[in-house]
């Protein structure tokens, strides 16, 4: 498991997990391999300055297994991680901290999403209570994790953009869905 941590604001007591490819960047089915891949949805990045406003820590919870596949080279993997965050505060928003799985498949490990790995490290790393704290993504593997971890899982269904929703297979069907990040934190932290 890959981490990187940020230091948190203070005052904060409130946090969410996202995913990165397909909740804060367009994703793509060839992996996103440098930082000419990667590009924001504008709604993420007001939906994180709208976070960060309200002090609520996020933290990315993303599976990366083009890394141990040999398709995203070490050294580009960081520099995408440092652009995003550079353009997410240059947007008013922050990240409290990120964890990536850089796991193939078939290594079975305890971190790669749908297992909790991920989830539970930053569990430990922060007082973060699962049963109150969401976790949003686009895909099976995130709500299941969210299950996992006994977090609450909020689907993002970005098929009106023509983007294909992956079929969903073992997930309870317990969960919101939105359009876009900005609707569902929106949702969830409205005070």
């Amino acid at each position: 498991m890959l981490t990187w941590i940020n230091s948190p604001p203070s005052g904060g007591d409130r946090y969410l997990f996202v995913d990165r490819d397909g909740v804060i960047n367009v994703d793509d089915d060839a992996y996103i391999k440098t930082v000419d891949d990667y590009g924001f949805y504008a709604e993420a990045l007001e939906a994180l300055a709208w976070l960060k406003a309200r002090r609520v820590g996020v933290i990315v919870i993303s599976n990366q297994s083009g890394l141990n596949r040999g398709i995203i080279a070490w050294d580009d993997f960081w520099a995408i991680h440092e652009s995003m965050v550079r353009g997410i505060r240059e947007a008013g928003g922050d990240l409290l901290a990120a964890y990536y799985c850089p796991h193939r498949p078939d290594e079975g490990c305890s971190c790669r999403k749908p297992a909790p790995g991920m989830i539970l490290a930053a569990c430990n790393t922060y007082p973060i209570t699962p049963e109150t704290t969401y976790m949003i993504g686009d895909r099976t593997s995130d709500l299941l994790a969210a299950e996992n971890a006994g977090c609450r899982g909020v689907l993002l269904d970005r098929s009106a953009d023509g983007t294909e929703l992956a079929p969903f297979e073992g997930a309870d069907g317990s969960f919101d869905r939105f359009p876009g990040l900005l609707e569902a934190v929106h949702s969830i932290f409205s005070d």
